[in-house]
């Protein structure tokens, strides 16, 4: 997961940087408050914050080759990834912190969509803020993974939910990739 998402972020910011386009921002009723995320000593630390700017321009650049990607990256206000390395020293402060996230996004109206928790194995918690039956103002996706990484991301917009997979395949985030949304936002 490590070098799928450098290399998606490294896409993203590329094809922000070579393109623009006009962009209407959607609600920020979906930004999720992470806090203040530390880096542990010695540990991995990626904060990638895209901005409306930076995602007009990505949409751009796909316009020609695929617009109906285009047009869900249009829709974004902004997508935010946090990777924290755990160390054996750092994992329990860590966790506790996203357990707090995860707790606050309940109490803030935030639906949780999928809940899991392996015995030994990943810690995956994904909530969707929503906007009517047929769209979404924003993500939150939250692993704390047994490989010795905690992962957070926000993706802020008016995102249709029957696209959230196509949008976790062109970013890469691994959960919101195999996700059928649409069924799960029903039950």
């Amino acid at each position: 997961m490590k070098t799928t998402l450098r290399q998606s972020i490294t896409a993203l910011t590329v094809a922000g940087l070579l393109a623009s386009t006009a962009w209407a921002a959607s609600s920020s009723e979906g930004y999720a408050d992470f806090g203040d995320l530390k880096p542990a000593a010695g540990e991995q630390f990626v904060q990638v914050d895209l901005n409306g700017t930076l995602l007009r321009l990505a949409a751009a650049f796909t316009r020609n080759e695929e617009p109906q990607i285009a047009d869900l990256i249009g829709r974004l206000e902004s997508v935010r990834v946090n990777v924290l390395g755990l160390s054996d020293e750092t994992r329990s402060e860590t966790t506790a912190q996203i357990e707090t996230i995860r707790a606050d996004l309940d109490r803030q109206g935030w639906k949780r969509i999928i809940t899991v928790r392996e015995s030994k194995g990943d810690d995956v918690a994904i909530f969707i803020k929503e906007a009517g039956e047929t769209a979404i103002y924003g993500v939150v996706v939250s692993v704390i993974s047994h490989a010795g990484e905690a992962v957070l991301v926000n993706i802020v917009g008016d995102v249709p939910i029957d696209q959230l997979a196509e949008l976790g395949e062109r970013l890469d985030i691994d959960p919101l990739r195999k996700l059928d949304l649409g069924k799960a936002v029903k039950s």
